[in-house]
């Protein structure tokens, strides 16, 4: 890898984690003021759902950024 997949492949996972941890940060967030007894809004199912699977994709971009760095920067050691 050159260094500038290397950088690359550090980006991607530096977005990946900073997307996952917000959505882990705002749900702990719900979650302690729920605990707490904080009247909070109730989400419906599917939006936490659709939150969890923003988490997922988020995990995922961390542990595929360098394979997906190595096929979009293949041939441009040259």
């Amino acid at each position: 890898m050159t260094n500038h997949q290397r950088i690359a492949a550090l980006i991607l996972r530096l977005i990946g984690a900073l997307w996952t941890l917000f959505f882990v940060f705002v749900w702990s967030v719900y979650l302690v003021e729920t605990a707490l007894g904080v009247e909070v809004q109730h989400y419906p199912l599917h939006t936490v759902i659709g939150n969890v699977g923003y988490m997922v994709f988020g995990l995922l971009v961390i542990f595929v950024a360098k394979p997906l760095v190595r096929m979009m920067g293949r041939g441009l050691e040259q």
